[in-house]
């Protein structure tokens, strides 16, 4: 018999793998073309440097990583955690800084925490991460327990570590530090860390917004993940993206008595033509990619991006863009391998990524013709996702790059579009509120590629930094009040 927590998690994991491989995908390659071009004498001298550097620091006895490390050692992997003792740990935290705490239990491993700093205006800012992180599957593989926050400098190690336990804890300090200056902010602050998000945020977000409207009214605008920071060195970055849109995402279910059928259909869906005469050009991703153009190393990449429209009449150019950004004008249609499912028989998945604003149900025809499931039978999830973005004209959005300009003038930064990724973004937006996914950790690329895999891991030098600079954010985003 299959475990469907573990085929949830293979599901999850995939994805995950999708957002920190082709999301960073230019990343890494600048990365190791830097890597490439200099010689082994100039990169001992960086390593030695940084090494130097980071040895008279006591990272154990600094705020930001005790909390840290005492968030990584609670195991609230999403198939068999404790999510409920995650949000306790939060919740005291914000209680002994004298907040309004509610902490929501959902069945017994399930629950999800908010306190709220009251200002002036009661519309809040909202600093929302997830409390659930991606299950451990080969323990064996990781240099220190999964769950024991080790540090080893100049990193810390642990599950959850950059997916997305730092930046809760980034938001967790910037609360405390608001709350403990004593001073009333201007706009209202909430912390809201949810359960269940890596299988589809039903007992999470979604539940918060739909089962809390008193709550989900006073969301003036939403603090998350999702953010792309292309660090190719110690001090050199060719991007700080923050996410402002994404796709909408369905799962389609095949189902058959064979699983001969089943490779069938997933080979005619990885090897079906792509179709030039449906690629679209969004005003968010049109945005995006004419600021994005100049950071990139390729000069034709840089003509091409710096008029993307010229792209939807050009197969030859567009066929020569990076996969990642090919996705963001398509939909597309990625099957997994066929499970067998208890009782007999076998199942496959396919999750299919619609542009925003487009019918799922008809670009599933398209992209996975009815021919294709000829003799299985198959359901199509159409939940729905937003089918727009979030505005760059915005307050948060702009209070971001003006921060990122002061403290990083040499990094450009500006919107970002996920291509191939989910977040709760989409559920805030759907239900009105401006979301953006913000990183603030300013980390070298292959860091970042850890998230799903064994030994993850954050380097503590970006950790740190990073916590200032969230602070630094959401005090000047509730002070201003605009």
């Amino acid at each position: 018999m299959i475990d469907q927590d573990l085929l949830v998690r293979l599901r999850r994991k995939s994805a995950r793998v999708a957002l920190y491989g082709s999301l960073l995908a230019t990343g890494l390659v600048a990365f190791l073309l830097f890597s490439v071009a200099r010689s082994a004498f100039s990169r001992d001298r960086v390593d030695l440097r940084a090494s130097q550097a980071w040895a008279d620091v006591d990272w154990a006895s600094r705020r930001e990583v005790q909390l840290l490390q005492e968030y990584l050692r609670i195991d609230t992997n999403a198939i068999d955690g404790d999510i409920v003792a995650g949000a306790e740990f939060l919740g005291r935290k914000l209680e002994e800084a004298g907040l309004e705490v509610h902490v929501e239990r959902l069945g017994e491993r399930y629950a999800n925490v908010w306190g709220i700093l009251e200002g002036d205006d009661p519309r809040a800012l909202v600093l929302h991460g997830h409390i659930d992180v991606e299950p451990v599957l080969h323990p064996d593989l990781w240099m220190f327990p999964p769950f024991s926050g080790k540090i080893r400098r100049p990193w810390i190690y642990g599950r959850g570590a950059f997916d997305m336990k730092s930046v809760t804890i980034a938001q967790l300090m910037s609360v405390l530090e608001l709350a403990e200056s004593g001073r009333r902010p201007k706009r209202s602050v909430i912390f809201l860390a949810t359960g269940g998000e890596e299988r589809g945020s039903d007992l999470g977000a979604r539940w918060v917004l739909r089962q809390h409207p008193e709550l989900a009214q006073r969301f003036w605008a939403v603090l998350t993940e999702g953010g792309v920071v292309e660090a190719i060195d110690q001090d050199q970055g060719k991007y700080w993206g923050t996410e402002v849109g994404q796709k909408q995402y369905f799962d389609l279910e095949v189902c058959s008595p064979y699983e001969q059928r089943l490779k069938e259909v997933r080979h005619d869906i990885r090897h079906f033509p792509e179709s030039y005469d449906h690629l679209k050009l969004l005003p968010q991703v049109e945005e995006m990619l004419t600021q994005y153009a100049a950071t990139r190393d390729d000069r034709r990449l840089r003509v091409w991006l710096a008029r993307p429209e010229l792209l939807l009449r050009d197969a030859r150019a567009f066929s020569r863009l990076p996969d990642y950004l090919q996705a963001m004008f398509r939909t597309e249609a990625h099957p997994f391998p066929p499970e067998r499912i208890d009782g007999g028989g076998y199942r496959m998945l396919v999750k299919i990524h619609v542009l925003p604003g487009d019918d799922p149900v008809e670009e599933r025809k398209r992209v996975v013709p009815d021919w294709m499931l000829w003799g299985a039978d198959w359901t199509l999830d159409t939940t729905p996702s937003a089918d727009h973005g979030s505005p760059t004209d915005q307050p948060v959005f702009e209070a971001i790059q003006t921060l990122l300009h002061e403290r990083y003038p040499k990094i450009p930064s500006g919107p970002f579009f996920l291509p191939r990724t989910a977040t709760d973004s989409r559920y805030f937006r759907m239900a009105g509120i401006p979301s953006y996914g913000f990183s603030p950790f300013f980390i070298l690329t292959p860091d970042t590629l850890t998230g799903a895999n064994p030994n993850e891991r954050i380097a503590l030098p970006g950790y740190s930094e990073g916590v200032s600079l969230y602070s630094e954010l959401v005090s000047r985003i509730v002070t201003t009040g605009d």
